[in-house]
């Protein structure tokens, strides 16, 4: 697939920016369609898969979170560990994604182009925007260790969130937020308990009702 960089200024401190490159795709898949990213946080609920598969929503599960948004389009990890020790147990019909070669190379899956420091939500969400979505709606995205590590538990076969490793996914996603604003993307963070304040935040109920209206 290809595409093109984009290229725009983080500020992460007073005084201090980071230039960042990211992809924009002229695939288009889901060109100009509300996306949902089903991350793996503990407030995620099987109601709330269930309520997008319902409404027809296209969907990327993060990781593990497969299991529990069986619809999916896309299963998205961007670490090759987890290919190693998960990989092999996916038993739906989507397609596999990471932005790491490695995994790319070694278990065949798609590569998509990103760079520079990631975790998996947040390139879900960059897969999104790179494929045309104009508007996403987040699942799971705690991006906090309050309630647990994760909806099905702690990962048996890699490692699982420490404190340094969420405070390091909270400038991840406010990087990933600002690519979203210069895109023109709307993102909406529609997970049950979140710590994240970078995205606007609604209830999934009201993001679809508000999303049917902007169609009627």
């Amino acid at each position: 697939m290809g595409g093109y960089a984009v290229e725009i200024a983080i500020t992460a401190r007073k005084g201090d920016s980071e230039r960042v490159a990211f992809f924009v795709g002229d695939s288009m898949r889901f060109g100009g369609k509300t996306v949902c990213c089903i991350a793996s946080g503990p407030s995620l609920e099987a109601s709330d898969c269930e309520t997008i598969e319902k409404a027809g929503i296209p969907a990327i599960a993060v990781n593990s979170s497969w299991r529990m948004a069986r619809f999916a389009e896309i299963v998205y990890a961007g670490d090759a560990c987890w290919w190693t020790a998960y990989g092999a147990e996916i038993d739906i019909p989507a397609e596999r994604w990471s932005c790491t070669r490695q995994a790319a190379q070694r278990f065949g899956v798609n590569h998509h182009p990103a760079h520079g420091e990631y975790n998996s939500g947040m390139r879900a969400i960059q897969f999104a925007i790179w494929q045309g979505a104009s508007r996403i709606l987040l699942l799971g995205y705690d991006c906090s260790l309050a309630n647990g590590s994760h909806w099905h538990g702690d990962h048996e076969r890699t490692k699982n969130p420490d404190a340094k490793k969420v405070a390091g996914w909270h400038r991840q996603f406010a990087q990933v937020a600002a690519e979203a604003r210069a895109t023109g993307v709307e993102v909406l963070n529609c997970s049950r308990e979140t710590a994240l304040i970078c995205f606007p935040r609604l209830s999934l109920e009201e993001a679809l009702c508000s999303f049917a209206r902007c169609r009627d």
